[in-house]
């Protein structure tokens, strides 16, 4: 943030202290945020810079679904070939469009031009190549078995190459129309061509594989890729070869080795049938071990691969939102057609990238070199023919996502950082609204702000802000934009007590570092509980408050532990307080506490049922005027450190018969058990079967006893807290 935005924005702080203590920024910053927005006339680099994009101009509206392929012929003029009627339109240098050819086929996927400038047309399916004359009269030129043709182009003997579907073929046809099969791949389509001297490089549908033939008619796997299709291919001036990539293969996917198919003759025919879409893909086949770059492409619907002449590969661009379709070599790098957004990228060999614009189209589907520096490009849906200058246009607009503050938010300054050449200017406005998407209940956009170091934002108050930037420039220069900050305010929210867990009497946590080297409780207090150390617990059940808190056994210890939340997201404090069961007036325990777990001496108060309750409060982030609270009580519990009294009584008229009564003020008795002369522990149980009343009587016969007398009966007994007593008495 530039030093006059931050400036700005602590100005803001300051002002709206009275309002609230933590205000928030929607920030707009980096290239991602700038992709998932809409724009329009505009182009984001891979640094995160908005900018004005070259200006497009319309050259024909084919008023067709479909544009798939562009070529040009040597006088300049433009054809299109489009779908779903097989129509080829020519656009002349004086920007006149018309109807050229009609093919008896639903679909024109490829088109050639030849030295003499003859148009070549591509048809799918029950696939043909017709050769047009320049009246626009085509005739069938060259008729395989196969039922799709994707790609064309000529070798440097002129010699017309088809790439074909069904079957996976690549066809040479010379200038009479006869035509062999030079091989056959191991997928069944071949999709994109390209040639470079007596090379010719082939990608391939769905194995993603791109093949190179030479000029011996050696076939050889340039590249197994991870992705399923190879959309387009492009030759670089040093020898490296540019494919686009579509649509990435599982991680657990892989293909068995290719195998190639070299026939001498024509191709037979071939049964398949494909439904159009912008790509072929099959079901995959699995493999048991994914390779390392079918990792790396996991999850992308397409890239661009440089493969370089020494073989190796290097992924320029990717990305998991945009499908690329074309690809065409320019002077500054790559430009790559995408959709479904209708964007055109720009990439180099160094990685970096530009979207060099985004247009109303849902797909750009072909690009072809225009004149004096200019791009021609095709969309679909729908399919339009444009032309893309080579200097910036004159206004441009971004409109971000829709911001949810999350609650009835306050507003606050809106700033942006900028460079602004002479003559440019940015003009930025907002909407608000409080349902998601913005409708008529929204405001209306807001006059334009014109202070970058921070306007007040007009928007009425609400839950959402949607944000948008238009861009103006003046004879092809353009303003960058780098940051768009947005403050605002949330409406405090009520914190809230999710729940309160009770830990059985004596567990407690220990702090998992102790400043003073001895054993600290977590959640108590220095100088609280008694002076010994705590013991180990007995084994039970770990109720960890937190992962890396040891549990152990204290007497006379409560602990407690509790979740809380807060909407805004603010710091929370914590009051804590006690009363007992049946009585109103509440007791503190802990003020503000800034932990969420305590644990409480229970030997400071009486026996008898309590309940706790913790409230939340948000003040560490908000003014005591403003800030709010949440509260919730405990489930009762028990707190009794009285062991219970035993009392011991021999039977006279037996002397060996010994009675135990058992007796505790406030906890049920959970068991008695008994020893004689320093034996082992036995349990008795009580004369009414069970234990389960604050007194219980227990006959003890110990059985027959070694003589002489007289012997030591030893009695323990334990309530439900786990307070113990015991008794003595001696029997003959």
């Amino acid at each position: 943030m530039s030093r006059s935005l931050r400036i700005a924005f602590v100005w803001l702080c300051l002002a709206t202290s009275l309002h609230a203590a933590q205000p928030q920024f929607f920030r707009i910053e980096g290239a991602r945020d700038f992709l998932d927005g809409d724009s329009e006339g505009l182009s984001v680099d891979s640094e995160g810079r908005l900018r004005l994009a070259p200006a497009s101009r319309l050259l024909h509206d084919t008023e067709a679904p479909f544009v798939w392929c562009l070529a040009r012929d040597p006088k300049g003029a433009l054809y299109a070939g489009t779908g779903n009627d097989g129509k080829v339109f020519r656009i002349d240098k004086a920007g006149k469009a018309s109807l050229y050819f009609d093919a008896a086929e639903l679909e024109v996927h490829a088109l050639a031009v030849d030295r003499s400038g003859r148009l070549y047309v591509g048809t799918s399916p029950d696939g043909k190549v017709y050769r047009v004359d320049e009246n626009g009269v085509g005739k069938p030129f060259y008729d395989p078995d196969d039922k799709y043709i994707w790609a064309m182009t000529f070798d440097t003997e002129g010699r017309l190459l088809v790439a074909t579907g069904g079957e996976g073929r690549l066809h040479r046809v010379d200038a009479q129309g006869k035509g062999e099969v030079l091989f056959t791949g191991s997928d069944t389509h071949l999709v994109s061509l390209a040639t470079s001297g007596g090379d010719i490089y082939a990608g391939s549908s769905p194995g993603g594989i791109v093949y190179r033939l030479n000029a011996a008619g050696k076939t050889f796997v340039l590249y197994d890729s991870p992705f399923r299709e190879v959309k387009a291919l492009e030759l670089g001036a040093d020898g490296s070869l540019y494919a686009v990539a579509v649509d990435a293969k599982d991680r657990d996917e892989a293909r068995p080795a290719p195998t190639l198919t070299l026939p001498p003759a024509t191709t037979g025919s071939a049964d398949v049938t494909v439904t159009e879409s912008f790509s072929l893909l099959p079901a995959p086949n699995p493999s048991p071990a994914p390779r390392n770059d079918a990792v790396r492409a996991a999850g992308a619907r397409g890239a661009v691969l440089r493969i370089l002449p020494t073989g190796e590969v290097d992924t320029l661009w990717s990305s998991s939102e945009d499908t690329p379709h074309a690809l065409l070599k320019v002077a500054t790098g790559l430009l790559v057609a995408t959709g479904n957004k209708g964007k055109i990228f720009e990439v180099r060999d160094d990685r970096t990238w530009s979207m060099v614009g985004a247009f109303p189209g849902e797909q750009v589907t072909a690009l072809e070199h225009g004149e004096d520096g200019t791009t021609v490009f095709a969309t679909s849906n729908p399919g339009k023919v444009l032309s893309l200058g080579a200097k910036a246009g004159e206004r441009g607009s971004f409109t971000s996502k829709v911001k949810d503050t999350e609650t009835v938010s306050a507003w606050g300054r809106i700033g942006w950082e900028a460079e602004l050449p002479a003559g440019t200017r940015i003009e930025v406005q907002t909407r608000s609204g409080n349902t998601s998407a913005p409708d008529t209940t929204w405001t209306d956009w807001s006059g334009s702000y014109i202070q970058k170091d921070g306007d007040p934002i007009v928007s009425e108050r609400a839950r959402f802000l949607q944000v948008r930037t238009v861009l103006v420039g003046k004879s092809g220069i353009s303003p960058v934009l780098d940051a768009v900050s947005a403050a605002y305010l949330q409406r405090n929210l009520r914190p809230q007590i999710q729940s309160i867990t009770v830990y059985g009497p004596g567990e407690v946590f220990q702090k998992p570092v102790s400043v003073t080297g001895e054993v600290e409780v977590l959640g108590l207090e220095p100088g609280e509980g008694p002076d010994t150390r705590p013991n180990a617990a007995p084994k039970a059940p770990a109720m960890s408050p937190t992962a890396y808190s040891r549990k152990l056994y204290q007497r006379g210890l409560q602990t407690f532990q509790w979740k809380a939340d807060d909407p805004n997201g603010d710091s929370l404090v914590y009051d804590v307080q006690y009363r007992a069961v049946g009585d109103t007036r509440l007791r503190t325990l802990r003020k503000a506490a800034s932990d969420s777990v305590l644990t409480w001496d229970t030997s400071t108060v009486p026996n008898g049922r309590y309940v706790i309750k913790v409230t939340a409060r948000d003040t560490p982030s908000n003014p005591e005027t403003l800030a709010l609270a949440g509260d919730k009580e405990s489930a009762p519990f028990s707190v009794d450190n009285t062991p219970p009294v035993v009392t011991l009584t021999v039977n006279p008229g037996t002397p060996a018969r010994v009675r135990a009564v058992v007796h505790d003020d406030s906890s049920l008795i959970r068991k008695a058990e008994y020893t004689v002369d320093g034996g082992r522990w036995q349990e008795v149980h009580p004369t009414d079967g069970i234990n389960d009343a604050l007194e219980e009587t227990y006959e003890i016969s110990p059985g027959a006893l070694p003589a002489p007398g007289p012997h030591i009966l030893v009695v323990r007994a334990t309530d439900l807290l786990g307070n113990i007593a015991t008794a003595r008495i001696e029997i003959p």
